[in-house]
């Protein structure tokens, strides 16, 4: 009787190790399972959608990003008639006398809007010379600078210093530019004969931009 008992007490026993051996078994292989895909797929997808809403977050930031190169615009449109002004001469050509915009009509006019204060309007001013010794002397078109922005007395020794031959006008109190728009300078308006502005530059003149804006008020040169 008693080595019966005994007998199932090892059996027992031995049943008890085997169940042991078995969990831990089962346990370590629980642990060492490969990541259930489904989960692995939901982790792809999340970190994709991530990855493209920071592209286009970014892609937005830099499109509304206002560029620094980006030229500032005017207030009076392509196609749109030029507001008429009467404004003194005071250096260049024509000191003493002042002109009226509306009696130009039947000639092309090109407005350069400058200040002796303006690194770039210095910068051009000798080109805007140079161009208009060579074709708008001979008539082919009108050219005026008008400065609001300087002492009225500095202005004729301004046109003195550069030799200037076109008439230089001064907008006491700013009207003129204010009409124009005129957020930046230099800034110049290519006006044709009738009156109607036809292209406009918020930036020095260039070879390539005279030659645009004189195409556009019906004047060809090289």
């Amino acid at each position: 009787m008693a080595q019966k008992l005994n007998k199932d007490k090892e059996e027992q026993e031995l049943a008890r190790i085997q169940r042991q051996e078995l969990n831990a078994d089962l346990a370590e292989s629980f642990a060492h399972r490969p990541r259930n895909p489904r989960n692995r797929r939901r982790i792809i997808t999340f970190s994709v959608l991530g990855s493209l809403a920071l592209i286009v977050g970014v892609f937005i930031w830099l499109t509304l990003l206002p560029s620094s190169s980006q030229p500032p615009i005017t207030g009076i449109a392509a196609g749109t008639a030029a507001p008429e002004f009467n404004l003194p001469v005071y250096g260049g050509h024509g000191v003493g006398n002042s002109i009226d915009l509306r009696a130009l009509r039947g000639h092309p006019v090109i407005l350069n809007f400058w200040s002796e204060s303006c690194p770039p309007c210095l910068t051009e001013v000798p080109y805007l010379q140079r161009t208009y010794a060579q074709y708008g002397a001979q008539g082919q078109f009108v050219l005026l600078g008008i400065n609001q922005a300087d002492p009225k007395d500095d202005i004729a020794g301004f046109g003195a210093d550069y030799h200037l031959t076109y008439p230089l006008l001064f907008d006491k109190g700013g009207a003129t530019n204010a009409a124009f728009g005129v957020t930046a300078i230099p800034t110049s308006y290519f006006i044709d004969s009738n009156g109607i502005v036809r292209s406009v530059f918020v930036q020095p003149l260039t070879p390539k931009t005279m030659r645009q804006g004189l195409s556009s008020v019906g004047i060809a040169i090289p």
